[in-house]
């Protein structure tokens, strides 16, 4: 697992140092929302075209976007200050097809684009691949797109020990 880890770390190193000198080629972005619409990821849409609208908020193509459903995203309670960490802890900051993700050993640990958020991720065989807490259900979906993104079953939660999200984002309650 060291190995990997050796291997990875210089990618998402140099992908880290880009994402402040590069602006999002907005034809891309274009073009990933085009397959998540196809795909009904209609609330992810809407959550990047209203980050997307504020200064500084996407700064790389390289990515791969994690996208909880409509359903599930309609249980989350998001306040709009908290929309750039929620996005940014639903990506990773490198192109990633599941193909490339079926080569990383169970456990491995990749950054989100997050500063600090960490992403395990586990195949579990017939259960599936996991990223964190989260099974990727719709593998692929961006395929005309630099930028990579794949359907998860749920929104991505953080332990304790990698910096827990429940502050920006949790299910709503009804009472």
């Amino acid at each position: 697992m060291a190995l990997w880890f050796l291997i990875l770390l210089p990618l998402f190193l140099d992908v880290g140092e880009s994402q402040s000198t590069y602006q999002i080629n907005q034809t891309d972005l274009q073009t990933a929302i085009a397959d998540m619409r196809a795909k009904s990821y209609h609330g992810f849409v809407m959550l990047l075209k209203m980050l997307n609208s504020t200064p500084n908020s996407l700064q790389t193509t390289d990515v791969t976007f994690l996208m909880p459903n409509d359903e599930k995203l309609s249980q989350l309670t998001l306040s709009p200050d908290h929309l750039r960490d929620f996005i940014l802890s639903h990506s990773i900051p490198t192109a990633l097809v599941f193909g490339n993700l079926l080569h990383f050993p169970n456990g491995t640990l990749v950054p989100s684009t997050l500063p600090g958020r960490m992403l395990s991720i586990t195949n579990t065989g017939k259960s599936g691949m996991f990223v964190n807490n989260a099974r990727i259900v719709s593998s692929n979906v961006c395929v005309n797109s630099l930028m990579k993104c794949h359907g998860i079953s749920s929104a991505i939660t953080f332990n304790s020990s990698l910096h827990s999200l429940e502050s920006t984002a949790s299910p709503k309650t009804h009472g």
